[in-house]
């Protein structure tokens, strides 16, 4: 199993202070399955591509039992410095799960333009699922398209540039084909997916062979020991997306 990158750019920590902190500054695949799953005081949180999550799910829904994960040092001060109430680890989430989180498991765990942001995609996605414990969610977000995708960083690809320059380091820009993405999901046994989405066009900063794909969320409930039904599905994408999934 590879690394992720680990990127060392101060983009992410300049960015993450300010944006992305309120609730209002999510977007609106996010706050839809968020708001399904209603977190409170009493969840645990695991934040993978951390920033202000931890401060809007606070305000909005009262949880106090935060913790992030960044692979970017400055990111994850800058996240330390915003909530000092969280736990901040600062790697990358391929080796914590073997090490300080191997014991671990979480109400929710979120991976919000992360997953979709990394060469190790698979190695990601199932990184992330194993933390979910049995009844918890997991929530992430995903690039869709109804036809081929692309996890190639040599050609998808986008600069981690919030000032709309093309310069700087480079992140992986992964689009999934839908019915790719569910049957992997699938593969996990969970007890339920459900999903957000809508038509959009690629960042500014983006190079990339797609003039548009769905920006779609995710929550995917783990089932528990003694769950024995058939998985439910609450798909609300786009038509072209859902006529291209076998469920």
């Amino acid at each position: 199993m590879k690394n992720n990158i680990a990127y060392h750019t101060d983009q992410l920590a300049r960015y993450f202070s300010t944006n992305r902190v309120t609730w209002q500054q999510f977007y609106e695949s996010e706050r839809t399955v968020i708001e399904q799953l209603h977190p409170d005081y009493s969840q645990t949180i695991l934040d993978v591509g951390c920033g202000g999550l931890g401060l809007a799910l606070r305000d909005e829904f009262g949880v106090v039992n935060y913790t992030g994960v960044e692979i970017n040092s400055e990111a994850a001060d800058a996240a330390r410095k915003m909530n000092s109430e969280a736990h901040i680890y600062c790697g990358d989430i391929l080796r914590l799960v073997k090490d300080e989180l191997r014991e671990k498991s979480y109400s929710v765990v979120f991976s919000l333009s992360c997953i979709d942001w990394n060469v190790q995609f698979n190695d990601m996605l199932a990184a992330v699922w194993s933390c979910v414990q049995p009844g918890g969610s997991l929530v992430a977000t995903f690039r869709l398209t109804a036809g081929e995708g692309c996890d190639d960083i040599s050609r998808s690809y986008q600069y981690i540039n919030f000032d709309g320059e093309m310069k700087g380091e480079k992140a992986s820009y992964v689009v999934l084909n839908a019915n790719t993405l569910i049957q992997q999901l699938n593969s996990f046994d969970p007890s339920a997916i459900n999903a957000y989405g809508y038509w959009g066009t690629p960042s500014s900063t983006a190079v990339t062979p797609y003039e548009r794909f769905c920006f779609s969320a995710f929550s995917v409930r783990k089932r528990k020991d003694d769950d024995a039904d058939v998985i439910h599905y609450g798909l609300n994408l786009p038509s072209e997306i859902l006529d291209s999934v076998n469920q």
